[in-house]
């Protein structure tokens, strides 16, 4: 699966306390998609989520370098989903403005019980027809930042 190296992951369980109806409406949203994911279920996942989001993945060479990959969710996890992934984010920040939302909060990852990477994932989301859908997905892949991510 493309996204388990780069760094998006299953289940997303939300611990903060949401604002507000919206914000748990954006947050239920998100938290569909990683449901998907962890089903390892790509029909559950476009439920949640626009036509063919757009997905990015930065990570941090040896070198020092910053890889940016770009690619669309039909080129991944809309072809096939690992089995045996779980993500869990804590402290998520929700900003809404109209029917634009953005969830930011750190993250890890673990694939079969064993941790992959921790990060920072950012998805923009979108209210339309009524509904909150998923428009985009971001992350970092950081195999070093868990200590340092689990102290926010």
């Amino acid at each position: 699966m493309p996204l388990i190296a780069i760094g998006l992951a299953a289940a997303l369980t939300i611990t903060a306390v949401p604002a507000d109806a919206e914000d748990k409406a954006v947050l239920a949203t998100t938290q569909a998609f990683f449901d998907g994911l962890e089903a390892a279920d790509p029909v559950a996942m476009r439920a949640a989520a626009l036509p063919n989001i757009p997905l990015m993945a930065l990570s941090t060479k040896p070198d020092g370098t910053v890889d940016v990959r770009r690619f669309g969710f039909e080129d991944s996890f809309g072809k096939k989903v690992a089995p045996g992934l779980k993500e869990w984010m804590w402290s998520p920040v929700v900003v809404r403005r109209g029917a634009l939302a953005t969830v930011t909060g750190p993250f890890e990852i673990t694939r079969e019980g064993k941790t992959v990477h921790c990060g920072v994932n950012v998805f923009t989301l979108a209210k339309t027809e009524g509904a909150w859908k998923v428009a985009s997905v971001s992350w970092t892949a950081e195999p070093d930042a868990c200590p340092e991510l689990r102290k926010r």
